[in-house]
């Protein structure tokens, strides 16, 4: 679980990924969360998943994602295990395309999130008008969710080193063992926020509507080359998804 929450933390690189604008990254992992809708093929979805890979690759952060995959394992069982269970053992293919489908949509997004700060995210969403305290919020959960499970293993492992052992007992039982991570932790983020409240106060946070940046987001070549790829790659996907018969 915490494995997988890394793998939507920004990673810094200076790959044509990451060089690229955000609003294009936008564009391709909402087109390509888009095409995974188109069919249940799995040869199709698996088309998908790889060249999502590609980009990865291509933006050097695939060991990144490796370790969100080793880390979402038992949601990807959980998906294909619920799926298999209610569509019935013969739908073995249907059940494995909804887990390809989940592991499609994840990919793409985590391509973004990982090759784009969270600083850019929020410009972006100011560009598009929505108000600069949403933003703030959602830029905030982007860079905290990460260090928040930076936290609860650190408190973990502090804990297992007082002997507290998390893997023996019945379901209950490991319940009210994580209560001695939870408070610590809880307990930790409520000052982190009287901090972080201090600080913006302090900065002079809402004192006036009108913000400046430190630079304004532009277009370039570079820009223009990677959404006509991506527009025309979609297209293309789009076309197979629906009209070509895949194998399974």
């Amino acid at each position: 679980m915490l494995r997988m929450l890394r793998g939507f933390e920004y990673l810094r690189g200076d790959s044509p990924i990451h060089r690229l604008d955000p609003r294009v990254k936008i564009v391709y992992s909402m087109t390509f969360a888009a095409l995974c809708f188109i069919s249940l093929k799995n040869t199709f979805l698996i088309t998908l998943l790889i060249l999502n890979i590609l980009v990865l690759i291509i933006a050097k952060v695939i060991k990144r994602w490796l370790m969100m995959l080793r880390g979402s394992l038992i949601f990807l069982v959980m998906i294909f295990t619920l799926n298999l269970l209610f569509q019935g053992l013969a739908n073995v293919w249907l059940a494995l395309a909804y887990t390809l489908r989940f592991l499609v949509f994840m990919t793409a997004f985590s391509m973004l999130f990982l090759t784009t700060t969270p600083e850019d995210l929020s410009l972006v969403m100011v560009k598009l008008g929505i108000p600069y305290e949403y933003t703030l919020a959602f830029t905030m959960a982007i860079r905290f969710v990460p260090t928040l499970s930076r936290e609860l293993q650190i408190i973990i492992d502090a804990q297992r080193s007082r002997g507290l052992e998390l893997e023996k007992g019945n379901f209950f039982e490991r319940i009210r063992k994580y209560m001695p991570i939870l408070i610590p932790l809880i307990v930790h983020e409520i000052r982190r926020s009287y901090l972080l409240a201090e600080a913006m106060e302090s900065r002079g946070f809402g004192y006036t509507r009108n913000r400046s940046y430190y630079y304004e987001m532009r277009i370039r070549k570079n820009d223009v080359l990677a959404l006509l790829g991506i527009i025309s790659l979609t297209v293309v996907m789009a076309f197979l998804g629906k009209k070509v018969m895949w194998p399974f």
